[in-house]
């Protein structure tokens, strides 16, 4: 079976070589600017089922946060991670659509601008 935590972690590593702080799941606190790989709709989907080659897609809801105090400053950060975001990616993953458009949200009990791109990565059960 898949590793599903080993494969959350090498994505988080992955985009973490770039600088910027990852999230491998959702927490409590969390503190921006930040990026969170949170389990997407569906999550797990089969590619190809045949005895010991299975193979199933993952998805997950990249969610990148910043601060909101200066809508300004809060969307020209956004946007800077949302493109830094692409170039950290590591190789195989695809992109399921586009980012959303940003919004304001709370998050650890601070608001915050977010905005989410679902990605998805293809492993062998």
């Amino acid at each position: 079976m898949a590793d599903l935590v080993t494969l959350r972690n090498s994505l988080s590593s992955a985009l973490s070589a770039a600088g910027r702080v990852v999230y491998a799941f959702p927490r409590e606190q969390i503190t921006p600017p930040a990026l969170v790989l949170v389990p997407a709709n569906p999550y797990l989907q089969p590619a190809s089922i045949s005895g010991a080659g299975n193979r199933i897609n993952v998805r997950f809801d990249l969610t990148a946060i910043v601060g909101a105090a200066d809508n300004q400053a809060a969307l020209a950060n956004i946007e800077a991670l949302m493109l830094d975001t692409f170039d950290a990616l590591p190789q195989g993953t695809s992109i399921i659509g586009g980012w959303s458009q940003p919004q304001i949200q709370e998050v650890s009990g601070q608001q915050m601008l977010t905005s989410s791109l679902i990605i998805e990565l293809v492993t062998n059960t």
